[in-house]
C-alpha cells in the first residue's frame, strides 16, 4: 500500500516542545482527523510566533508544514497550546486568543487545509478554540 491510504495518511500539529504533552498531542490529532501518522512541528511556545505576525520561528513552522503538505500529503493540521507553558508563560486565556489567530494565520497560508486550534490543560482535556 502506497504512503497515502488510508491506513497510511499524514496530519500535521504545530505545538509546543513540552515533553509532557507529545504522546497525548499526537494520539488527539490522529483521533480526530482518522490518521495514522502525525508529522510533529515543535517550537517553545509555539502560538505566540503565530500570533497574528509571524516572527522567524513561526516562519520556520510553516515551513516545516509546507513540507508535510508537499512529501507526506498532509491535508489537516492542529494548531495547540498549553497550560502552564514556560516558554509562553501568559495567562490561558491569552493563549487561547494566540491559538484563534495562529488558526488564522496556518489557514491563510494553506487554504487547502483543514485546520484546527486546540488548548490542552492536563485537567480538562482538549478544547477545541475557535
Amino acid at each position: 500500500m502506497g504512503w497515502l491510504t488510508s491506513e497510511g495518511r499524514f496530519a500535521a500539529v504545530i505545538t509546543c516542545m513540552d515533553g509532557r504533552i507529545q504522546t497525548r498531542t499526537i494520539d488527539q490529532v490522529m483521533t480526530r482527523f482518522g490518521v495514522r501518522y502525525v508529522d510533529n512541528i515543535t517550537a517553545t511556545g509555539a502560538v505566540q510566533h503565530l500570533d497574528g505576525s509571524v516572527t522567524p520561528t513561526g516562519e520556520g513552522l510553516l515551513q516545516s508544514l509546507t513540507v508535510s503538505e508537499q512529501a507526506h500529503g498532509t491535508h489537516q493540521v492542529a494548531v495547540v497550546a498549553h497550560a502552564g507553558c514556560a516558554g509562553n508563560p501568559v495567562p490561558d486565556e491569552k493563549q487561547r486568543e494566540q491559538l484563534r489567530n495562529a488558526r488564522v494565520v496556518v489557514a491563510d497560508r494553506f487554504p487547502g487545509m483543514e485546520v484546527i486550534a486546540l488548548f490542552f490543560d492536563p485537567r480538562m482535556g482538549f478544547e477545541k478554540i475557535g
